[in-house]
């Protein structure tokens, strides 16, 4: 139990700062190959010494003041007063961003992109809780900054896609074509991709044949791959040996907060669509659960295709990824062994992007070919180019990748 003092903000601080204790602890015991499978142990009871003293979650002040802060950058952004309000009061301020973020739907967004592009200017009275403007690099000598906006933190990205996905796809097309077109919005039309990715994946692929996935070829290192997609124009399509993750029927989109102990919302039913629930995750965005039922003397295996969606022309991530992908392999083993004997897992790797005339590239983080006697995350990748329509050719040379980016420095 988190420890209360009947003060709002102490106690918030301390549910922060036991969040974090939890999550370095589960981090700590993922390292172990050896461990115990998931759902099987116990917190420590000595979380804190006594109510209102967080010594054993942190450690020192410094320690704990620097928790607290990366906790409001990661929630508003790095605005100063949002900083400093997100330390000392939380709910308050998350409170006021929610409800700009409630209120700014796709119109508001849209007539803030155009008037930003046009005059450079931000008019709208809350927009300043809900996005935030930045210089791109100089190109060259001769150029000007070209400028760009983005929503504040990945966290009000969420809270912004988790609205957009209510909307028709229609609607959400319609958004991709404008942010696309309008250079300063490329990032926003990365997360409208995002947002029409999530929308097929759970209502389900209706327009015409299902796409096939394109096996990505693996060049680099053994502790570093990168996997490139075919050539444009090419007609290589080689086969996947697993349940394709694109399918007509629907599926029941489920937030999944790996950071908790248990994962008790993941089952083996295959009409789940798992989105994670942390505000930036550091390899993937999603992914599903298929049952390869046994036949003959093979035993059944739980297939986890893991999803990075993204409009980056290159895409990398953080090892940090590969232990929540173990923690995943884990739980779908226990659930498996309740039902059969023996089972495998393994991992497919997609990458979900426009369709178009560009090729991408996925490197994975260094320490793919590490830890992988017990729960071995290596596995294939393939490439799903979604068709977004009023796209042509080539991304903005100058699109960063959205998944992991951070807001930092910006305004």
């Amino acid at each position: 139990m988190v420890p209360t003092t009947g003060e709002q903000e102490i106690d918030t601080a301390l549910e922060v700062l036991q969040t974090a204790r939890e999550a370095e602890k589960e981090a700590e015991a993922e390292k172990n190959e050896d461990r115990g499978e998931i759902g099987n142990g116990d917190w420590d009871e000595d979380m804190v010494d006594e109510v209102g003293q967080p010594l054993a979650l942190v450690g020192t002040v410094d320690n704990a003041l620097k928790i607290l802060v990366r906790n409001a950058t990661e929630e508003f952004g790095f605005a100063p007063r949002d900083v400093y309000d997100g330390v000392f009061q939380l709910y308050e301020t998350r409170d006021k961003h929610s409800a700009a973020v409630g209120e700014f739907d796709h119109t508001k967004l849209q007539e803030t992109v155009r008037s930003f592009s046009q005059d450079h200017g931000l008019t709208t009275e809350t927009s300043h809780r809900v996005v935030v403007v930045f210089p791109h690099p100089l190109t060259s000598l001769f150029n000007l900054d070209r400028w760009g906006i983005d929503f504040k933190s990945i966290r009000i990205a969420r809270e912004a896609m988790e609205s957009m996905q209510l909307q028709e796809v229609e609607r959400l097309r319609e958004m991709y074509q404008l942010f696309h077109r309008i250079p300063e919005s490329s990032i926003l039309a990365g997360w409208v991709f995002e947002a029409i990715v999530h929308r097929l994946f759970t209502d389900g692929w209706q327009s015409g044949p299902i796409l096939q996935p394109i096996r990505m070829d693996c060049k680099g290192s053994p502790g570093s791959p990168v996997f490139l997609t075919d050539p444009p124009h090419s007609t290589s399509h080689s086969t996947l040996n697993t349940p394709s993750p694109l399918r007509a029927n629907t599926r029941a989109v489920t937030q999944v907060n790996l950071a908790s102990r248990e994962l008790s919302d993941v089952t083996l039913d295959n009409d789940k669509y798992y989105i994670l629930a942390a505000a930036n995750h550091p390899l993937f965005n999603s992914f599903t659960i298929d049952l390869i039922l046994p036949t003959g003397e093979n035993s059944a295996t739980g297939v986890i295709s893991v999803f990075q969606t993204t409009t980056s022309l290159r895409h990398e991530g953080s090892a940090a990824g590969y232990p929540h992908i173990h923690k995943i392999m884990s739980h779908v083993r226990y659930l498996l062994r309740g039902r059969y004997p023996n089972p495998t897992v393994k991992v497919v790797y997609f990458l979900v992007c426009p369709d178009g005339e560009s090729q991408h590239r996925w490197q994975m983080p260094a320490g793919w070919d590490e830890r992988t006697t017990r729960n071995d995350h290596r596995g294939e990748c393939f490439c799903i180019r979604i068709p977004v329509p009023g796209l042509h050719g080539a991304l903005h040379p100058f699109t960063p990748n959205f998944s992991t980016e951070l807001n930092c420095g910006r305004i």
